[in-house]
Parts: C-alpha cells; structure tokens; sequence
C-alpha cells in the first residue's frame, strides 16, 4: 500500500485537478500550452547552492547540467524530461535531478528539447538525435540515458535510431513511467483514469495528436513500443498502478522480459520522480543501477 504521504498527495491532486487541467482536452488546452512558456521553470538558488549546475545551449535550445559541488560523480546520465511533449520541465524534474546529483553523485546532462504544437515528433527526434551526436563522439565516456514519460518515449526513439545509426550506445536505460503508445487506446486504460491523478485519456490524446501531426500514431519515433527493441542496452522501467501509461510499462516488460521493472500500486504517474518515501527508494535503485553500470 501507498504511505500515507503518497495518498494524501494524490487525494489533493484528484479534488484540486490541478495537474489534469493541464492534461485535458478542451478549450484551454491550447491556451495552457502557450502559457507555459511565459512559465518555464529553471533551477532556481536553493538548487544553485546544492549542486552545481551549469546551462550552455545547442542549436537554440537550453542545456542544464548537474553535478555534485565535491566533484565526485558516480555515474553520467543523459535524461530527457517529461511533459506530455507539449510542456516544459517544471521544478519537480529539477528537484529530481539535483537530488540524485547531491545525494547519489549523478552527473545529469537535461536537453530542453523542441515541443509540440510548433515542433512535431520528426523534429523533436531530429533534434534529439543532433543533439546526442554531440553528446556521444568517439572520445565520449560512459553513460546511461533515461527520461520520465514523454522523455521515456524519447529516450527509447533516440536510442532506437541510435543503434540503427551504428552509434555509440548507452550502457544502460531507464525508463520511469514512459508512454510508448501515444495513441493512448489501451483496453486496460479507461479503468485507471479515474484513480489517475495527473492524465487523463482525452488530454494525453491530443498531446499525441498535436506531437504526432503528420506521423502515423504507431510510427517509432512516436510510438516506440512498435520500434525494434533488438540488441539495446540493459532496461530499468517504472510503473505506477494509478497511472494510465502503465499498460505501456507492461507491455514493454512482455516484449522484454529480462527486464528491470519495477511497479508500485496505487501509486501515480511519474511517482519515481517525486519526493516521496517510494519516490527515495526508487532513487536509490536508479543510482545503483547506474553505477552497476557505469563501469561496465
């Protein structure tokens, strides 16, 4: 069962429907969109004293590095943000990443890459794969990459061309909570959605929509659960019983088996992320899983 805290935070998401107006169809969604970018969110001082964090830019667009102020990394990781494809990171991803830097000893390069509706999913991948050979020349060193549900669904496109490139692989993924299917039709789906605190069906539809446009929902680049999974680095994914993608957890688990996964019920989208006692624990699984394979 969920810890008390767990509950309490999701009880006030579900009566407050803070998170899901943004992730609902209507209206206002295209009005939200526009205005989270007058509202995009960067670490702020609090962050800046705990760790060292650092911004550069490629091909017009933010880069956030973060890395532990004593200089002792533990592993490299590559993370690609969540938020539907639509919206920017918001402070709980900053609060994540600068935690698993402080505590953990991860040095995390964050892209802000292109969103939808002004880049589709071909420019967003496109961009991302610019950016990761940069990121990863023949001198590179030791790396994961991972990211949180849209950013899950990213990493997987990015490493699938990636591999299909011939390039330099990560040693290993994570994937927490990632939507693998944009179509969102998942006969299991309309069950979750009333105990999902944070999506709904609708709003993740016309995110799909919107960063799909001319692409056919179960393209790879999309929809990377329909890629070739074949001959990629070790997986460790997340899970959350209240959460509408996990039937996307699921069926990557099905597909691979050898697998790390790891679900939680009862617990909400994105929950590895947060700052929750299983939020903590599940940290503390990420890090290891890192540095088991960092030196690899």
């Amino acid at each position: 069962m969920p810890s008390l805290t767990a509950r309490l935070i999701a009880s006030l998401f579900r009566m407050t429907g803070s998170l899901r107006k943004r992730y609902s169809d209507g209206p206002d969604f295209l009005n939200n969109i526009e205005q989270s970018r007058t509202e995009q969110q960067y670490p702020g001082a609090k962050l800046r004293k705990r760790v060292d964090i650092r911004e550069s830019e490629f091909q017009g667009r933010k880069i956030i590095r973060f890395a532990p102020k004593n200089g002792k990394a533990t592993g490299q990781l590559l993370y690609w943000h969540g938020g539907g494809y639509v919206y920017p990171a918001v402070d709980i991803h900053w609060q994540f990443l600068a935690h698993m830097a402080d505590k953990h000893g991860i040095v995390t390069t964050a892209p802000l890459y292109p969103l939808a509706p002004e880049a589709s999913a071909k420019d967003a991948v496109a961009w991302a794969m610019n950016f990761y050979r940069e990121f990863t020349p023949d001198r590179a060193g030791p790396f994961i990459m991972g990211g949180d549900s849209a950013g899950g669904g990213l990493c997987a496109a990015v490493v699938q061309q990636a591999r299909d490139e011939g390039r330099i692989l990560p040693k290993a993924l994570i994937l927490i909570c990632p939507w693998l299917d944009i179509s969102v039709s998942h006969p299991d789906q309309p069950a979750i959605e009333p105990r999902d605190c944070v999506l709904t069906i609708n709003g993740a539809r016309a995110a799909g929509r919107l960063y799909a446009k001319d692409l056919p929902l179960d393209d790879p680049k999309v929809s990377p659960l329909f890629g070739n999974w074949d001959g990629l680095p070790p997986i460790l994914s997340f899970g959350g019983g209240d959460d509408i993608l996990l039937p996307d957890a699921r069926r990557l688990r099905e597909k691979l088996p050898a697998i790390d996964y790891i679900e939680e019920a009862g617990m909400m989208h994105d929950w590895p992320i947060f700052f929750l006692r299983e939020s903590r624990t599940a940290q503390a699984r990420m890090a290891d899983f890192i540095a088991a394979h960092y030196g690899d």
